[in-house]
């Protein structure tokens, strides 16, 4: 279990963490007993998750940042066994989003650079994650405020 202030998730046992580069992640996964390759995406789409062929596809067109995030998702949908694309509303998908959330930021160091900046987009980059995993770690803060 992981406990992030008022935050609690156990997340499966992979072993990246948020200090590691996107080469650094790579490297940790050789042993896996899953493909990661890159290709050009169709538009629009960052990575996937084949569950059949157990092969992640990233999008050799995205800066290491969105590289080392898709991957931490899509490592999160082959730890848990998902199957196909889902929709950005599927549970799958929502647990994806804020256990690599979860995973990449670190608490600590968001609110320290929270003092330091005003803009959101200095602060995902300092954080080395995209702004929609920077908002989607918000998001769960709020979640969690509010219950």
């Amino acid at each position: 279990m992981e406990r992030l202030g008022r935050i609690t998730t156990s997340l499966p046992d992979l072993p990246i963490d948020r200090r590691m580069t996107y080469g650094a992640m790579r490297r940790a996964i050789i042993g896996l007993p899953v493909t990661v390759s890159s290709a050009i995406l169709p538009d629009g789409l960052w990575g996937c998750y084949d569950n059949e062929n157990h092969v992640i596809l990233i999008d050799r067109r995205l800066t290491y940042t969105a590289k080392r995030c898709v991957l931490t998702h899509e490592l999160l949908h082959w730890k848990h066994g998902d199957t196909g694309c889902s929709n950005d509303r599927s549970k799958q998908e929502r647990r994806a989003r804020t256990q690599t959330a979860l995973t990449l930021v670190d608490p600590a160091e968001l609110a320290l650079l929270e003092h330091m900046y005003d803009d959101p987009w200095s602060i995902a980059d300092e954080l080395n994650v995209t702004m929609q995993v920077l908002t989607d770690y918000r998001q769960i803060l709020a979640e969690r405020n509010i219950q």
